[in-house]
Protein backbone atom coordinates (compact mmCIF):
# COMPACT_ATOMS: atom_id res chain seq x y z
CA UNK A 1 0.00 0.00 0.00
CA UNK A 2 1.14 3.63 -0.93
CA UNK A 3 0.21 5.19 1.86
CA UNK A 4 1.96 2.91 4.15
CA UNK A 5 5.55 3.73 2.12
CA UNK A 6 4.59 7.39 3.12
CA UNK A 7 4.23 6.65 6.90
CA UNK A 8 7.31 4.37 6.75
CA UNK A 9 9.59 7.51 5.23
CA UNK A 10 7.51 9.63 7.90
CA UNK A 11 9.04 7.54 10.52
CA UNK A 12 12.21 7.07 8.95
CA UNK A 13 12.59 10.61 8.65
CA UNK A 14 11.96 11.22 12.20
CA UNK A 15 14.05 9.08 13.70
CA UNK A 16 16.95 10.81 12.29
CA UNK A 17 16.21 13.63 15.14
CA UNK A 18 16.06 10.92 17.79
CA UNK A 19 19.07 9.72 16.35
CA UNK A 20 20.69 12.87 16.56
CA UNK A 21 19.49 13.11 20.06
CA UNK A 22 17.19 16.19 19.35
CA UNK A 23 13.95 14.84 20.82
CA UNK A 24 11.81 14.25 23.59
CA UNK A 25 8.33 12.81 22.71
CA UNK A 26 7.60 11.77 19.49
CA UNK A 27 3.69 10.47 18.85
CA UNK A 28 2.31 8.98 15.64
CA UNK A 29 -1.27 8.56 15.01
CA UNK A 30 -2.19 7.24 11.37
CA UNK A 31 -5.93 6.00 10.76
CA UNK A 32 -5.27 3.67 7.98
CA UNK A 33 -9.19 3.79 5.69
CA UNK A 34 -10.96 2.25 3.03
CA UNK A 35 -9.41 2.89 -0.67
CA UNK A 36 -5.59 3.37 0.37
CA UNK A 37 -6.53 6.37 2.40
CA UNK A 38 -5.15 7.62 5.49
CA UNK A 39 -4.77 10.17 7.82
CA UNK A 40 -1.58 10.93 9.98
CA UNK A 41 -1.04 13.34 12.93
CA UNK A 42 2.32 13.69 14.25
CA UNK A 43 3.70 15.62 17.60
CA UNK A 44 7.50 15.98 18.28
CA UNK A 45 8.46 17.39 21.25
CA UNK A 46 12.20 18.43 21.03
CA UNK A 47 14.85 19.01 23.65
CA UNK A 48 14.95 23.07 22.56
CA UNK A 49 11.20 23.03 23.51
CA UNK A 50 10.06 23.36 19.74
CA UNK A 51 7.43 21.43 18.46
CA UNK A 52 6.24 20.33 15.06
CA UNK A 53 3.41 19.28 13.99
CA UNK A 54 2.33 16.92 11.36
CA UNK A 55 -0.84 16.35 9.92
CA UNK A 56 -1.33 14.58 6.56
CA UNK A 57 -4.50 13.46 4.45
CA UNK A 58 -2.91 10.63 2.05
CA UNK A 59 -4.49 9.13 -0.45
CA UNK A 60 -2.54 6.51 -1.95
CA UNK A 61 -4.82 4.47 -4.51
CA UNK A 62 -2.95 5.05 -7.47
CA UNK A 63 -0.05 7.07 -6.75
CA UNK A 64 1.19 8.44 -3.24
CA UNK A 65 -0.69 12.03 -2.83
CA UNK A 66 -0.75 13.99 -0.14
CA UNK A 67 -4.44 15.94 -0.83
CA UNK A 68 -3.96 17.91 2.60
CA UNK A 69 -1.13 18.75 5.02
CA UNK A 70 0.55 21.18 7.14
CA UNK A 71 3.85 20.44 9.04
CA UNK A 72 4.20 23.16 11.94
CA UNK A 73 6.81 23.70 13.51
CA UNK A 74 6.80 26.53 16.98
CA UNK A 75 8.06 27.46 20.25
CA UNK A 76 6.47 25.71 22.92
CA UNK A 77 4.54 28.79 23.65
CA UNK A 78 2.61 28.98 20.20
CA UNK A 79 5.03 31.17 18.89
CA UNK A 80 5.25 29.99 14.69
CA UNK A 81 8.98 29.48 13.51
CA UNK A 82 7.54 27.66 10.23
CA UNK A 83 4.47 26.30 8.66
CA UNK A 84 4.11 24.40 5.06
CA UNK A 85 0.58 23.86 4.41
CA UNK A 86 -1.64 24.03 1.11
CA UNK A 87 -4.93 25.60 3.26
CA UNK A 88 -7.32 27.98 1.29
CA UNK A 89 -6.89 31.45 1.90
CA UNK A 90 -8.79 34.75 1.94
CA UNK A 91 -7.62 36.69 0.11
CA UNK A 92 -6.56 33.75 -2.12
CA UNK A 93 -2.95 33.35 -2.52
CA UNK A 94 -0.83 32.79 -5.56
CA UNK A 95 -0.30 29.39 -5.15
CA UNK A 96 -2.14 26.69 -3.11
CA UNK A 97 0.62 25.14 -1.59
CA UNK A 98 2.56 27.52 0.61
CA UNK A 99 5.03 28.32 3.52
CA UNK A 100 4.10 31.10 6.67
CA UNK A 101 7.27 32.58 8.34
CA UNK A 102 8.09 33.86 11.80
CA UNK A 103 7.36 37.17 10.60
CA UNK A 104 4.14 36.86 9.67
CA UNK A 105 4.73 36.63 5.78
CA UNK A 106 3.39 34.06 3.50
CA UNK A 107 5.73 32.81 0.32
CA UNK A 108 5.17 30.26 -2.53
CA UNK A 109 6.55 27.05 -1.38
CA UNK A 110 5.88 23.46 -2.76
CA UNK A 111 5.27 20.56 0.03
CA UNK A 112 8.83 19.59 1.62
CA UNK A 113 9.88 16.06 1.28
CA UNK A 114 9.57 15.03 4.76
CA UNK A 115 13.33 14.39 5.02
CA UNK A 116 14.10 18.09 4.08
CA UNK A 117 11.45 19.45 6.51
CA UNK A 118 13.69 17.52 9.09
CA UNK A 119 16.76 18.61 7.66
CA UNK A 120 15.05 22.16 7.65
CA UNK A 121 14.38 21.82 11.82
CA UNK A 122 17.90 20.69 12.32
CA UNK A 123 19.14 23.92 10.54
CA UNK A 124 16.81 25.90 12.57
CA UNK A 125 18.08 24.31 16.44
Amino acid sequence: MYHLTYIDQLREALEKLETFGLTEFIDINQEIRPGKQAIVNVKVILINNTILYIKAYINGMYKIEIVSYAFQYQEKNGRLIFRYDNAKHKPTLLSKEHKHLSDGSIIESPIPDIFELVDEIIENF
